[in-house]
């Protein structure tokens, strides 16, 4: 499929305008997009008037009239948010140097370059790119979001280009935040997907267009976003009302968005099944994150944990009226101390102590045993996992 958006890589690929030429600063940048192109002229006003995206052209010869140098007009255009400049004549180390810390592509021209003949080039590049984008169905614009949590950039500054490209500034740092349906409320895929689109395009409706600090995705069966500094907020305003859970990553540089994904991954299972749906942060699941693990990869077995070490107990609650599973839940929970526990479930501990004896006569256990204890203790925190 052909790209709709013209960018500098473009310009410069076989074939193109500015065919295999040096490239010599802010290579980074070379998918900024194209929208036009503009020639630098020896009179005031030495630049049309630019919206931004316009691809610059500039002959050194042109500078001594205005009495101006390269780097002026360099950092003229980055103000200006030109795609890129390219330049006949002699290039300076200090043009060179403003270009790669401004990330503006700055390309070098033949020494007898015709830059009417460019300009044309340019121009017709742009209306027949213009054209096709006319033709083709419109490009999901949050794409990119997808690629940068799946791992597919070469570098932060390849998704800082790609982003661009579809009108979004990225910051530094994010978190990543994943919303899915719970299976409680929702069974039906299609409906799952309706609900992950709608929820998306709710988040969407409340960040700037240009800002990408606050921005959703649907991805798989749920929402992935992207969460600046500051911004998560803004996501619990937008979640009011929507019965999604939620998790949430560790903030992260954006080259490690693929990690911050998959923490973000692991939260919403957690905040689905082990927290009531409520916004779950990744650095708060402890050691609940094994789990997770687990019963992701390998739900059979969390079952078979449950079931080999718990099965006796939940089958003997389901048909008892005082059933013993709360009771040996604050044993547990409580380090096994008979005084807390009593306090806690309010009997005496005598009573305790009967209730305990019968659950370990039931489950064939010894409650003493640490390796028991810590078994059963796992086997309680996976239980909702599976059902009671």
């Amino acid at each position: 499929m052909v790209d709709s958006v013209l960018t500098v890589h473009d310009l410069i690929s076989p074939g193109r305008p500015l065919d295999s030429l040096e490239v010599l600063a802010g290579r980074a940048n070379l998918l900024n997009p194209v929208s036009w192109v503009v020639s630098f002229r020896p009179l005031s006003p030495a630049l049309p008037q630019m919206k931004g995206g316009e691809f610059a052209l500039v002959a050194v010869e042109h500078l001594a009239p205005l009495d101006t140098t390269l780097v002026s007009v360099i950092r003229q255009l980055v103000s200006l948010q030109a795609s890129g400049v390219a330049v006949r004549g002699e290039v300076d180390a200090p043009a060179i140097s403003a270009s790669d810390e401004t990330g503006l592509p700055l390309i070098r021209l033949p020494p007898d370059a015709p830059l009417h003949d460019i300009e044309q080039a340019i121009m017709r590049e742009c209306a027949l790119h213009q054209a096709r984008r006319e033709m083709l169905p419109p490009e999901d614009p949050t794409a990119w979001v997808e690629r940068l949590l799946a791992g597919r950039f070469s570098s932060a500054a390849e998704a800082h280009s790609h982003a661009k490209r579809h009108g979004y500034t990225l910051a530094s740092h994010y978190s990543v935040a994943y919303l899915i349906p719970s299976d409680d409320n929702i069974a039906n895929l299609e409906e799952r997907s309706e609900t992950s689109y709608n929820a998306a395009a709710r988040i969407n409706s409340l960040s700037a267009r240009q800002d990408a600090t606050f921005l959703a995705r649907p991805i798989d069966e749920g929402v992935a976003v992207l969460l600046a500094q500051g911004t998560e907020s803004n996501l619990y305003s937008a979640l009011n009302g929507m019965r999604l859970a939620c998790g949430i990553s560790t903030e992260r540089p954006l080259a490690q968005a693929p990690e911050a994904w998959e923490e973000a991954r692991l939260a919403a299972l957690a905040s689905a099944k082990l927290h009531a749906q409520r916004p779950t942060h990744f650095a708060s699941i402890g050691a609940d994150r094994l789990l997770m693990l687990l019963y992701r990869h390998h739900p059979g077995q969390v079952a078979a944990f449950v079931e080999d070490t718990l099965g006796p107990l939940l089958r003997h609650d389901a048909r008892s009226a005082t059933p013993l599973l709360p009771t040996l839940r604050a044993f547990i929970e409580h380090g096994g101390r008979l005084r807390e526990t009593a306090a806690e479930i309010y009997v005496h501990r005598n009573t305790l102590a009967y209730r305990l004896d019968r659950a370990a006569e039931i489950l064939e256990a010894d409650l003493k045993d640490p390796n028991v204890h810590l078994a059963i203790e796992l086997a309680l925190r996976a239980l909702p996992l599976v059902g009671d």
